[in-house]
């Protein structure tokens, strides 16, 4: 039964020979993100046999694996639990995703898996066909072709599910082989020969470096009386295989070719599946994980190799592009350099040094640029490859991949892309993604090309696109960190710091302009939160308004307006994060807008866990794949955080899409995981406060009052202190306390609120004045917050703090 035909029986049934889907009965199942439906094709292939968590893990990320890897698959595991088995009750041993040998098993029918039946289809195809009966061969073959619905396991990543591609695809190309054969034999009698050589032709062109697919199009095109076509195969192939690979037909193309130079070939059974050398991988057992040996690709040796060498090798050097029908030119694709470019000096000269690394690599050179839309992986990765552009004569290939959106760019559309600019015809662009890709490999062999793949999605997109020998290198931007390839040289483009802010602030409305307010362009800064995008926008904005000043632009960037005053022309920040947003599963999406409403710096896995309500893990596994979608950053272990600008963005869309109740009931969770932790988390009740403060729904606690009424002489409004530390607490503050304490110490004071009453305060000036003349490297974690708990209404609750662990 075909994969997405109806079962009015109601059975689970699966597809893997393409995207990996599931129906009970004729109803889809929606089997969640693509890890989560990984872990299941793991499951399904394994034909019911345990699958230990370690395996899983490996199965998933190989070497790679992110922190709490087992508790991301026991999450996936428990998920897919309810989704095949939705009547189960809570803690009901499972009937068909089983715990077994201290892993898991998947207990199906084979025969409601779509690569089960296949196989089943292919081995009895090539029995009759061994007993003789080609039409039945014929006919069972159909059968499994029809049941492929496109790329095996599409769209899935991890090591496994890439082993299990190049398999299911071989098989798909043999059973395809298996069946021109079968055509051939009956001479028409399957289908019109006309139609068959058609097909035949496309096939033999879709594979160009198996030999087996040419040898059959020489002898159907022989049988139709097409002499010279059929040696003209022969010519043709002997040519690709010279360019590509560097050496010369096997003996079974040989043997067919002299066979029909000499008049011989007779009518008899065309070659057998497995005869002759191919260049794909090789097929193994049904079971196996992956390709077997690679097929030898060195100059045959035996009777007749000279003689077919000397009539149709051609005398052209290998892999000129030339023998594809165009000419070799050299490709310069770059995008422009940035002309204000300022800044990033560590990641330049690092960088550079990793490129200057090619000259004596072992592999090709490659370095991965990962961190937040916005934050100017773009702009570094061009700026680089324009330094490095002497280094790489032979020329520099770029490639936008859309990894942001809901469609980023097919690697095979890439790839024709890239062999047309390197002088491949259109005509003989190859169809199959492994044979461009080898294509590819062959023409970047013997030159120094630099190649940029911006914006990329995962390691998957990626991998096709690398070059294959010493001497080139490559630069992949991506806003995830976890694109798993090997031996890449990673960097984190962190925000800019706040040199580097004003640096690029100047040169973008001009030196003079940015000196004249050097505060409020501090304050700028503060505002885009150090985002490069954000930062260059507010420049624009003041560039193309000579009248306008910094501090009337920093007094229109309050939090309720500030996403919407960061936009001009085409460029907004907003865009830019919903690019990522958008591409998201509805679970991680309902996370990103959940988790905003905490506000604190940063928070744990516990505290993810209660304001989404739910376990550990699977708060864990939510927030990794924000994670890994470039939305949220992971901070030290066990420790997420928002960029401000993303989490005013997340909390923007939360007012949109979730109700005020929903909103309410998570922070109420928090809120109650707040006082379950005491002290550790009283910094996440502050910035409650802070939220009720600012809504008018509540009025300045306590120790702030306390705070404003102890102000000495030297006080100062808190608007200065609050803009530089990116709050709006509206109210005085001392500005040399304040300032000398951290964001957390400052946060610990607010939450004293939490804990009582507070009349006005008075510091002591002896204890104040040891903690501000104390030196910074001296001065301890905690030293604020003591400084302030010996004011008397403070100490009981602020005596001995230190820096407190954020939930």
């Amino acid at each position: 039964m075909r994969a997405g035909s109806p079962d009015r029986a109601g059975r689970l049934r699966f597809q893997v020979l393409g995207p990996v889907r599931a129906w009970t009965g004729d109803r889809p199942v929606d089997l969640g993100p693509p890890q989560q439906r990984a872990v299941l094709a793991v499951l399904l292939l394994h034909a019911g046999r345990p699958v230990s968590v370690p395996q899983l893990v490996d199965a998933l990320w190989d070497e790679w694996p992110p922190p709490r890897a087992v508790g991301t698959v026991r999450t996936y595991i428990s998920r897919l639990r309810g989704l095949l088995e939705p009547d189960r009750l809570p803690r009901q041993d499972g009937q068909l995703l089983v715990s077994s040998g201290g892993g898991y098993a998947l207990r199906v029918p084979g025969e409601v898996l779509d690569a089960a039946g296949f196989e089943e289809r292919l081995g009895a195809a090539r029995r009759m066909r061994g007993a003789g009966d080609a039409a039945g061969a014929y006919e069972q073959l159909r059968g499994a072709l029809a049941l492929a619905e496109g790329v095996p396991l599409a769209g899935l990543p991890g090591p496994y599910a890439q082993r299990q591609r190049d398999r299911l695809t071989e098989l798909h190309i043999t059973a395809q082989e298996e069946l021109f054969g079968c055509v051939v034999e009956l001479g028409g009698h399957a289908e019109p020969m006309g139609d068959s050589i058609a097909g035949l032709r496309a096939f033999a062109a879709e594979h160009p470096l198996r030999e087996r697919p040419q040898a059959l199009l020489m002898l159907a095109l022989h049988r139709a009386g097409r002499q010279a076509e059929a040696l003209a195969v022969y010519a043709a192939t002997c040519r690709t295989l010279d360019a590509e690979l560097g050496a010369e037909p096997g003996p079974e193309l040989r043997s067919q070719y002299e066979e029909l130079r000499d008049g011989s070939a007779g009518h008899g059974s065309a070659p057998a599946a497995g005869a002759g050398r191919g260049t794909g991988p090789a097929t193994g057992p049904a079971t196996g994980t992956g390709p077997a040996t690679d097929p030898g690709s060195g100059p045959a040796t035996g009777p007749g190799s000279g003689s077919a060498r000397d009539h149709a090798r051609p005398s052209r050097p290998a892999r000129d592009p030339a023998d594809f029908g165009g000419p070799s030119p050299v490709p310069a694709q770059l995008p422009s350099d940035i002309a204000d470019f300022t800044g990033r000096t560590k990641a330049v000269a690092h960088l550079a040094t990793t490129l200057r690394g090619a000259d004596g690599a072992r592999a090709p050179v490659v370095a991965t640029l990962s961190g937040l839309g916005g934050v100017g992986k773009t702009a570094l990765a061009l700026h680089v490859a324009h330094s490095a552009r002497a280094r790489f004569p032979d020329g520099q290939l770029y490639a936008d991949l859309q990894g942001t959106g809901r469609a980023p760019a097919d690697s095979g559309a890439v790839l024709t892309h890239f062999l047309g600019a390197l002088g491949v015809a259109e005509g003989a662009v190859p169809d199959g993604l492994a044979q461009k890709a080898a294509l590819y490999r062959s023409l970047l062999a013997d030159r120094r090309i630099l190649v940029l793949l911006d914006n990329a999605r995962d390691g998957a997109q990626v991998r096709p696109l690398l070059p294959g020998v010493p001497g080139c290198a490559v630069l992949v931007t991506s806003r995830t960190r976890t694109l798993a390839l090997p031996g890449a040289d990673q960097v984190d483009v962190e925000v800019m710091d706040e040199a580097e802010a004003l640096e690029l602030f100047g040169a973008v409305v001009g030196a003079e302009r940015a000196a004249a307010e050097p505060e409020a362009a501090r304050q700028l800064v503060a505002a885009c939160g150090g985002l490069p995008l954000a930062m260059r926008i507010a420049a624009v904005r003041l560039a193309s308004r000579p009248g306008r000043t910094t501090a009337g632009l920093v007094a229109r960037l309050s939090e309720e307006r500030r996403l919407d005053e960061l936009r001009v022309g085409d460029l907004a920040v907003e865009a830019t994060f919903r690019a990522g947003y958008e591409a998201l599963d509805p679970g991680p999406a309902h996370a990103f807008r959940a988790l905003a409403l905490g506000g604190m710096p940063t928070f744990c896995r516990a505290a993810a866990a209660a304001m989404l309500d739910t376990t550990d893990d699977e708060a864990e596994a939510a927030v990794e794949t924000l994670v890994d979608a470039g939305l949220l950053e992971a901070h030290g272990d066990d420790r997420y955080r928002y960029h401000d600008l993303v989490g005013l963005f997340a909390r923007r869309l939360g007012e949109h899409h979730d109700s005020p109740e929903e909103r309410a009931a998570a922070q109420r969770r928090f809120f109650d995981h707040a006082q379950r932790h005491g002290d550790d988390v009283a910094a996440a009740h502050a910035q409650r406060l802070l939220s009720d403060s600012r809504q008018g729904t509540g009025p300045y606690g306590p120790a702030e009052t306390a705070l404003r009424e102890s102000r000495g002489p030297d006080h100062a409004s808190s608007m200065d202190v609050d803009k530089d530390m990116g709050m709006d607490m509206g109210m005085d503050m001392d500005r040399d306390l304040v300032s000398a304490m951290d964001a957390h110490e400052l946060a610990l004071v607010r939450a004293a609120s939490a804990r009582g009453r507070y009349g006005p305060a008075r510091r002591p000036a002896a204890r104040r004045r040891w903690f501000l003349e104390r030196p910074d490297n001296v001065r301890r974690p905690g030293d604020g917050v003591r400084c302030l708990g010996r004011v008397p209404p403070f100490g009981r609750h602020l005596r001995g703090a230190t820096r407190p662990k954020e939930p």
